[in-house]
């Protein structure tokens, strides 16, 4: 079944409104008509189950046969990332999407590139949301991650609090690093677990001191020095994989 995007206020009376880009998908693209079954996201826990019963390439309306309510996931793993390359940072959205990350922090780092100011950094928010979407339609994710708003290293760590923060240390770095399986065997029970990554060039000593006495704690993804994205993908992965049957 085809799977779509429907904001909440889109949705009222048993019936589902689809408009814009998804819209031009279902019409231009897959070329679905009246009598077609699709499944609807709102992005926020439910899914249900949709008969389209008008199509025109204005809006499309589908009856609403079945609907459920999704569990709120216990664990709520949040990514602060600083910010990569286009291409690169692009993936770590879509990766992060599929693997179930509560909320992306994108920050500024001393050695992050590009610099997104004003416009540029509001357009490629808005890109990252929008690939958030489709990662999420694509893995029927029932809640959507939030991607906050691009802020600098230091404000990130002072403004968004958790219950155990983790910093990804390079092993190029002579900074001592705990083993990321004892510790979070040492966790099972956490509810708010927040990875701390940096960019192509990682952090500077400095950055990773403010961590640090933030209550960021270094761990070691082993001796190969990753790609970010890489990084983004193994660390989330293993976080996941350890806590998840003890929280679900």
């Amino acid at each position: 079944m085809r799977y779509f995007h429907v904001p909440k206020d889109q949705i009222s009376d048993n019936k589902a409104y689809i408009t814009g880009s998804e819209l031009h998908h279902l019409v231009n693209v897959l070329r679905l008509r009246e009598g077609d079954e699709i499944a609807i996201l709102d992005g926020i826990g439910c899914i249900y189950n949709v008969f389209l019963t008008s199509v025109s390439q204005k809006l499309a309306i589908g009856e609403i046969k079945t609907w459920k309510q999704a569990q709120i996931p216990s664990l709520k793993l949040s990514l602060i990332q600083g910010i990569t390359k286009a291409d690169s940072m692009d993936m770590i959205i879509q990766k992060a999407t599929e693997l179930g990350v509560y909320e992306i922090i994108p920050v500024t780092c001393q050695r992050s590139v590009p610099i997104l100011l004003n416009n540029r950094a509001e357009k490629r928010v808005n890109r990252w949301r929008q690939i958030a979407i489709e990662s999420s339609k694509q893995s029927h994710r029932p809640f959507f991650p939030i991607i906050h708003d691009i802020i600098d290293f230091n404000s990130a760590i002072n403004r968004f609090k958790t219950d155990l923060r983790l910093i990804f240390i390079a092993p190029s770095m002579d900074i001592p690093t705990q083993s990321l399986k004892s510790l979070l065997n040492q966790n099972m029970h956490i509810k708010n677990i927040q990875i701390i990554i940096g960019p192509e060039g990682d952090f500077t000593s400095n950055e990773i001191e403010e961590a640090i006495s933030s209550c960021a704690i270094p761990v070691s993804l082993g001796q190969n020095i990753l790609r970010t994205e890489t990084a983004v993908i193994a660390g989330v992965a293993i976080v996941i994989y350890e806590l998840l049957n003890e929280n679900a």
